[in-house]
């Protein structure tokens, strides 16, 4: 019989390349709480094994619509993968041997492919550089997607059986800490995970053929804030037919059987159901109650299977301690949720992407931080709020309080924000007596001022008042000083006492902050005249001999004219300047006087 050799050649091609490109990311690990403790997990789901030389994993870092091949990781040193084989590429591969007890295949390093924070995209190539499968959408940022799984874990369903080289949200369990774009049918937001307990590198849900049951939200000891009245959960079910409901939860034996649960509440009776679905009603919720929900895969009948196959989780709703102030605040635990029953002055509104005001009292101050645009009453500076309820935390070490809802309407208007007079000095010793708080520096000198320098936005400058150095921060871009010049005369600067991580900062907010210091005189025997000038010079006399500066600045900060003279007595000849209001300022060794000089 003749052979159609033809035909076996274009089959077995086919089936060789079939095989060729069953190689699929089964889970990408972003731990809570070790980000050394990253990786990525590849598994051969075909029926033969893949020569892995030449393939590469790569990363398309945040919404860059180009991959960072520098960083691409090269799979070849893997060599023959066998069906059924893993790949383990870590970050940090003794840190993953010390959390997870076993050794990774690859040490991809920081910054690479296994490296990511939970918004980037990741790939299989192979040796043609062609996507063989793909998690995530390249040139799409992953953060409030579908995909992003920052702080949490990427796993893929045990019902794939191929790789795609295009995202498939429905192939994914993701879970992160944050919100995500509506829609998302497998993802749990607020949901973070920690390493070892929430991963399991080298295992894959779809390697198996028994029945298995998990519980994928709640997560494990998860805590919902006090205002949550109700939980979804959400069960994941491999080699398992659910059955209907023929009515009154009994199984109309369409399927293998159905899940029987168990929910324990503090302080009320056990809760028993039956459910037909793995997507079970909400479960309402109270504040300061601990539950535990335990899920059971069992027969028709009712009867737990052989082995039997349980989940369990347990989670709690937080409930609210209340305090008097903001300083009783201050002193609470991070994490914990708190309602400030006193009344707190708004003293200033960012309004930027995070909608962030700061408040304070008689007591102390602190940094509402609203990312989630959970205030939706607008207030003025000088308004009281009272009934402020949410978690405390922190970020760059400034302590911060995150609602939960929104106060309502002020219960106050016009209330006075008068600013504590400070010093370098006194703010870096005492600086946690004073973050947030609405404050003045007195005659200080801007270190980068050279008569043409302008602040920036987001930039740190150095002040001075001689002796100490503190940092000034154009924090907010909409301050309407950005890109003017910066004063070259001293000044007095009124804003927030802020820090970043340990180093304490003032944030300015307008330029009518920023003010020119007058009227100060340390040199003894001090006078100019005639003031106002109405020619061209006017007079200085001290009581020293000592060599003196004299500096002239316009009211924008800009220095004008300068001149320096020794002696007790000397006239000054001054350019012809516009009529009006300018900073006089004379150095006498480590003495300065200052004053407001009038030219006519």
């Amino acid at each position: 019989m003749k052979k159609n050799y033809f035909l076996t050649l274009l089959l077995t091609l086919c089936l060789s390349a079939f095989s060729f490109g069953q190689i699929i990311i089964t889970e990408i690990a972003d731990p809570n709480n070790d980000f050394s403790a990253r990786y990525v997990e590849l598994y051969n789901v075909s029926g033969s094994s893949v020569d892995l030389t030449g393939w590469k994993l790569r990363r398309w870092t945040n919404g860059n619509t180009g991959p960072t091949t520098s960083a691409d990781v090269d799979l070849s040193p893997i060599g023959n993968l066998a069906s059924g084989g893993f790949v383990l590429i870590s970050n940090n591969a003794s840190n993953f041997q010390t959390v997870y007890g076993i050794t990774a295949d690859i040490d991809a390093g920081t910054g690479g492919p296994a490296d990511s924070n939970g918004d980037d995209q990741i790939a299989v190539l192979n040796s043609s550089d062609t996507i063989i499968d793909i998690f995530g959408v390249p040139g799409e940022d992953g953060s409030n997607t579908c995909h992003e799984f920052e702080d949490g874990r990427a796993e893929r369903k045990g019902t794939v059986t191929a790789s795609v080289d295009t995202w498939d949200e429905s192939e994914w369990n993701v879970w992160s800490d944050g919100s995500t774009a509506s829609g998302c049918t497998s993802h749990t937001s607020s949901s973070p995970r920690t390493a070892p307990a929430d991963f399991d590198p080298g295992a894959w849900i779809g390697t198996s053929s028994d029945p298995t049951l998990s519980i994928s939200a709640p997560s494990a000891n998860q805590v919902f804030n006090p205002e949550t009245t109700e939980v979804s959960a959400s069960l994941s079910i491999l080699n398992f037919t659910l059955s209907g409901d023929a009515g009154g939860g009994v199984s109309d034996n369409s399927g293998d059987g159905y899940i029987a649960t168990t929910l324990q509440e503090t302080g009320q009776s056990d809760v028993n159901s039956n459910y037909f679905t793995a997507t079970p009603p909400a479960i309402t919720v109270v504040a300061g109650r601990s539950y535990t929900l335990t899920a059971e895969l069992v027969d028709n009948s009712g009867n737990s299977l052989t082995p039997a196959v349980t989940a369990s989780v347990s989670f709690s709703v937080a409930s609210y301690t209340q305090v008097a102030d903001i300083a009783t605040l201050r002193a609470g635990t991070e994490g914990n949720y708190y309602e400030l029953t006193g009344q707190a002055t708004m003293t200033y509104d960012a309004m930027n992407s995070r909608n962030q005001k700061y408040i304070q009292d008689g007591t102390a101050a602190i940094l509402i931080d609203d990312a989630d645009g959970t205030v939706t009453t607008s207030y003025n500076v000088g308004d009281g709020i009272t009934g402020i309820r949410g978690q405390l935390s922190s970020f760059g070490g400034v302590l911060q309080i995150v609602p939960q809802v929104d106060p309502g309407a002020a219960t106050a208007t016009g209330l006075p924000v008068t600013p504590q007079v400070v010093t370098i000095a006194d703010l870096d010793a005492n600086f946690n007596d004073y973050e947030s708080e609405w404050i003045t520096i007195n005659d200080v000198t801007f270190n980068d001022a050279d008569g043409t320098a302008t602040f920036s936005s987001g930039t740190n400058y150095d002040i001075t008042d001689g002796t100490n150095t503190l940092v000034f921060r154009t924090q907010f871009s909409g301050a309407d000083f950005i890109g003017s010049v910066i004063p070259t005369s001293s000044a007095n600067i009124t804003g927030i006492a802020a820090e970043f991580n340990g180093t304490s900062q003032i944030f300015a907010t307008s330029s009518s902050n920023i003010v020119l210091s007058v009227q100060r005189n340390d040199i003894e025997g001090y006078s100019a005249y005639p003031n106002p000038v109405r020619g061209n010079s006017f007079t200085i006399t001290t009581n020293s001999i000592d060599k003196k500066q004299v500096v002239l600045f316009n009211v924008l900060g800009r220095k004008v004219f300068s001149q320096s003279f020794s002696g007790t007595r000397k006239t000054m000849d001054i350019p012809n300047l516009t009529p009006g209001v300018y900073v006089l300022k004379v150095t006498e060794g480590a003495k300065i006087a200052t004053q407001k000089l009038i030219i006519e």
